[in-house]
């Protein structure tokens, strides 16, 4: 049955609404400017070159209001300026993008992606809520032990395929995916940008207090299942249900099928399909392995290959002949989408360059006092949370705020473990709500939901996991978490 063309691309809608939100957040981030004045703290640097503030050390440099109003458009392009925000490592995420945009394009035009897909399904159909059970332990998994989040952008079209194939939505797709690997990412056991940096920054022994945050885990894993599941078996009664039915109707109508249609796709010609099996085999080892052996930052260049080599050289396998000029094409459909980079990264670039960014800082810390423990942790949650809409990047973020807040906490019995318990759920579930995260829009730009519907989807279950967290830092305390 021949099926209507709706590839995975950006969504030029969604792209509009993430960039007139980024925008208005731009305006926001200059409006903090006219009230907030310029500051500073000294730096310090170890003796690995990492460089993190002194406490201690803030000094006011100037006043509210003398940040100039053309910054506001100004910004968007300073992030490519020498010490901007988007510095080489925002760069090799655009080529990223670009890249796995013509894989994937490629892969799905040729029937690959389809063919994947549906042998998934036809193993799975009867067992569907095992595969959710499944699907989202091992995105949690590779968010929490190996700090994995942009990577996983090339796996969400496949994952919403498969969702669109057993009767979903693309909502529950992203939850497979974005979703889970978010709060793996905050509910982190060995995360390398999270937890063993802020460990190092709280002087805790690297990989230590691990008890609590496997409970922790354990529990995220439970409340994110349920949420899925529960989400599934109402698109199951009632498909009509989904708050994206219409703008899914495309691509839902290309990729559902009977259960005799699932079989009889799955019987694609085998070469192409066990080559990009092989290859997605060797991408999950290179993952799981390339923390401990020091390659980790080299994981985007090696999933790009390995995607290019999948696509190119597996359409070759399938028969395909367009392959450059499909893949080409996939680039340019794709390219769009990468200019919310340098707009989000235009807030943070406005905060940094007006000089309020040390004040915001101060500001915090100065709230933290000799109280209750009970308080002055809440009060370190939120301020992480604040921050992580201003600066995404979780290592800078650490470098920023960590050697502040530790000694802080210690003068209320907050132990450095605490700290760093606090400050990796401040970080990493606010990854995939705050619109200020270039790869949350990208990553819904490639399916058709909007951010007001993410955001209406995920933030019930958000505010659920700020209470649990809480919940958890208050246990810390009251154990006296090392």
């Amino acid at each position: 049955m021949p099926r209507k063309d709706a590839s995975f691309q950006i969504n030029k809608k969604s792209l509009l609404t993430a960039a007139l939100i980024i925008f208005l957040l731009i305006v926001v981030s200059y409006c903090l400017t006219l009230f907030v004045p310029p500051g500073s703290y000294q730096t310090i640097t170890d003796e690995n070159g990492n460089v993190a503030i002194e406490a201690g050390s803030y000094a006011q440099t100037g006043d509210a209001g003398e940040y100039p109003v053309y910054n506001i458009i100004l910004s968007i392009f300073k992030s490519f300026a020498p010490g901007g925000d988007v510095n080489i490592i925002m760069i090799v995420i655009m080529l990223f993008i670009l890249l796995i945009g013509g894989s994937f394009t490629l892969l799905d035009k040729c029937g690959i992606l389809r063919a994947v897909i549906a042998k998934i399904a036809a193993k799975m159909m009867g067992r569907k809520y095992l595969l959710i059970a499944v699907i989202s332990f091992v995105f949690m998994f590779l968010g929490s032990f190996f700090g994995i989040l942009e990577e996983i952008v090339p796996l969400i079209p496949l994952v919403v395929g498969l969702s669109y194939m057993l009767g979903w939505d693309s909502l529950m797709g992203l939850g497979l995916s974005l979703l889970a690997t978010s709060f793996g990412f905050a509910a982190a056991l060995y995360n390398p940008f999270s937890i063993v940096i802020s460990q190092q920054l709280a002087g805790v022994p690297v990989y230590s207090g691990t008890l609590l945050r496997l409970v922790f885990f354990a529990v995220i894993y439970g409340v994110l299942l349920l949420f899925l599941i529960r989400y599934a078996k109402k698109l199951d009664k009632n498909p009509m249900c989904s708050s994206v039915y219409i703008e899914d109707t495309a691509r839902r109508e290309k990729y559902r099928m009977t259960p005799a249609e699932i079989k009889e796709a799955a019987q694609f010609n085998k070469k192409p399909l066990v080559f990009v099996g092989a290859l997605l085999a060797v991408m999950f080892a290179y993952l799981v392995s390339a923390p401990f052996l020091g390659i980790a930052d080299y994981s985007m260049i090696v999933i790009a290959v390995i995607f290019i080599l999948a696509a190119t050289v597996g359409a070759k396998l399938a028969g395909y002949k367009s392959t450059a000029k499909t893949f080409f094409s996939g680039m340019r459909d794709i390219a769009p989408g990468i200019l919310l980079i340098p707009m989000a990264m235009a807030v943070s670039t406005i905060i940094r360059d007006s000089g309020i960014q040390d004040t915001l800082l101060y500001y915090s810390s100065s709230v933290i006092s000799n109280a209750s423990p009970y308080v002055n942790i809440i009060i370190i949650y939120a301020a992480i949370l604040i921050l992580e809409f201003f600066v995404a990047q979780a290592s800078t973020k650490a470098f920023l705020i960590l050697p502040l807040v530790v000694p802080l906490a210690a003068l209320s019995g907050i132990s450095g473990q605490t700290v760093v318990f606090a400050y990796a759920l401040g970080d990493g579930f606010l990854n995939v709500l705050y619109p200020t995260n270039a790869m949350l829009l990208i990553a819904l730009g490639l399916t058709t939901v909007s951010y007001p519907k993410w955001f209406r989807f995920t933030i019930w279950i958000q505010l659920l996991i700020a209470a649990i967290s809480i919940g958890f830092l208050m246990l810390a305390i009251g154990i006296g978490y090392h």
